[in-house]
């Protein structure tokens, strides 16, 4: 028991010593109107040591039509797809994605993976929605037909906030996905 509890013990704090950046959150939404410029939403990277990092997008399914940038934390053009920082231990560092979606109703999302001299790495996740997206009316703000409303994160909800995404369960236990602009 004591050899496996020491193996734990040695493990967990490699893990640890190879940590040198926190991302305070990994998972986000962006929504606007379609006919907007862009829109955007940040986070921070926090930096536990001085190291290299490096940056890649590896996944997007974003309509074809829209382009994104990337702000970590300088503001690259649109297309950058990779990039490296190198980070001061204590510092934090901005880190956006603006989605232009040029006229065009949609959702997706973008990941970043970033990785450390080594090799630790982290993903962020931007998940965007332009317009409406399944069934927009006001039947949703005044329905007594809703059960339950969960926000992204899947936490109930108790009222809709306007420019978010939502997952409405009806008392028959349909469920609508639904963005609520104004």
């Amino acid at each position: 028991m004591k050899n496996i509890l020491l193996l734990f013990i040695i493990l967990l704090g490699s893990k640890f010593m190879g940590q040198s950046f926190t991302i305070q959150q990994n998972n986000m939404t962006l929504s606007g109107l379609s006919t907007s410029g862009d829109f955007s939403q940040g986070t921070y990277l926090d930096a536990l040591a001085n190291d290299s990092l490096t940056w890649s997008i590896v996944s997007d399914s974003l309509p074809s039509i829209w382009n994104f940038s990337l702000c970590f934390p300088n503001c690259y053009p649109i297309g950058s797809n990779s990039g490296n920082l190198i980070i001061t231990n204590g510092d934090s560092y901005y880190l956006n994605c603006h989605i232009y979606p040029n006229n065009t109703t949609g959702e997706g999302y973008i990941t970043m993976e970033i990785t450390n001299s080594s090799g630790v790495t982290e993903q962020v996740t931007w998940h965007g929605v332009a317009g409406s997206v399944g069934i927009v009316n006001e039947f949703f703000k005044t329905s007594s037909e809703i059960k339950n409303i969960y926000n992204l994160n899947g936490q109930i909800v108790q009222e809709f906030q306007n420019n978010r995404i939502y997952i409405v369960q009806l008392k028959d236990n349909s469920v609508v996905k639904t963005f609520i602009n104004n």
